[in-house]
């Protein structure tokens, strides 16, 4: 019997995954353009309903990211969301949210943390969850994992 794993990395070599993307600014956006251009289908999520809606209406809120490109990812099926409830969609999480320097120069982590705790909410056996975030080495260690942790399942 096939383990999980073995599953994921099927469904990602058959571009069948489905992948989620938490945080559609600088970083987000362009993976999810990335993964769409792959040919993944790609939902990405924004706390943020403003940014939702333009995409759906094909507009690009980023200079580097052109309105052209967003109505090519929607052809391509993208889907952008703010409803986190949807995360239990996605094969895999990528977190891609700001980790802006506090004023003693240390990375905020709260919206990584925020994150974290809205994958757990839906987590599931097998759904892989990568940080993308700017921040210090350990962090998906020290900060993440105990988050997913507490859902009881094991990485």
């Amino acid at each position: 019997m096939p383990s999980l794993a073995t599953d994921l990395i099927a469904k990602l070599n058959a571009r069948t995954a489905l992948v989620g993307i938490i945080g559609l600014g600088y970083v987000g956006l362009p993976l999810a353009r990335t993964f769409c251009a792959a040919g993944y289908l790609v939902i990405g999520f924004d706390i943020d309903q403003a940014k939702v809606e333009r995409l759906h209406a094909g507009e690009s809120y980023l200079k580097h990211i052109p309105a052209e490109d967003v109505k090519t990812m929607l052809a391509q099926r993208f889907q952008a969301t703010s409803d986190f409830g949807r995360l239990s969609e996605a094969d895999a999480v990528l977190i891609c949210v700001p980790t802006p320097l506090t004023e003693s120069r240390e990375p905020d982590l709260s919206f990584v943390v925020k994150s974290a705790a809205a994958v757990a909410k839906t987590l599931r056996p097998g759904q892989l969850v990568v940080l993308e975030s700017t921040t210090y080495p350990g962090t998906t260690r020290e900060v993440v994992l105990p988050v997913l942790a507490d859902t009881g399942l094991k990485p």
